[in-house]
């Protein structure tokens, strides 16, 4: 039935948005940093990609919604949809990493280290073997509320990050949202992204070795 590929067809549709942001993310680096007056030649460039971003990642909680709502999942699906939210997600961070224009003087630290990045990757490596080999054995293995969680806080670092850059507070006519780029909250927000980041990762090993051990 062609509705079933409806959810299919939202995750393609987010692999081109990905793609449109890290575009624009690549034009952000191309920036020269230490210039004042470049600021406003980034401030395009990175309004778009958090355009572009946030549509992504909001068309991602649309269509897991949709195939559990209907009864949409299908095998291609259940393989797509979390490739594609790795590719948004570490793309865009990644961008991050290797751009010193979204970085600010005050800041504690680097908007976003390599070291992260690297335990992010380990991360999402470590909980995509672990699923492979327990649904090799015919088990589901979904994502936890944890998990879930660290995707919310995933997409709220990168949409500062991007938004901030891009001048979203005057855009939308909102400048208090300026306040969430406050060197020391936008810190907390990292700290408690990485730490559920390691501790969603401990989970999902505790349950599949739980779940080993019943099979």
């Amino acid at each position: 039935m062609l509705a079933r590929q409806v959810p299919n067809l939202v995750t393609g549709s987010r692999l081109v948005l990905a793609i449109g942001a890290f575009a624009f993310m690549g034009e952000v680096m191309r920036v020269e940093p230490v210039v004042p007056e470049n600021f406003e030649a980034a401030r395009g460039p990175a309004l778009w990609a958090f355009w572009l971003f946030l549509i992504a990642a909001i068309t991602d909680f649309a269509d897991g919604y949709l195939a559990r709502r209907y009864g949409w999942v299908t095998a291609l699906g259940r393989v797509a949809d979390p490739v594609v939210d790795k590719v948004l997600i570490l793309g865009s961070l990644i961008y991050l990493a290797a751009s010193p224009q979204y970085a600010r003087p005050d800041d504690v630290f680097g908007v976003m280290p390599v070291w992260a990045v690297v335990l992010l990757l380990g991360r999402e490596f470590l909980v995509t073997a672990l699923r492979g080999l327990i649904e090799s054995k015919g088990m589901e293995f979904p994502a936890d509320r944890f998990g879930k969680l660290k995707l919310v806080l995933q997409v709220v670092y990168i949409c500062i990050a991007l938004g901030i850059l891009g001048g979203i507070p005057s855009v939308i006519h909102f400048p208090l949202l300026e306040h969430v780029r406050n060197p020391y909250f936008f810190a907390g927000v990292f700290w408690l992204m990485m730490g559920l980041t390691l501790f969603s990762g401990l989970n999902y090993c505790r349950r599949g070795i739980e779940m080993m051990k019943a099979s």
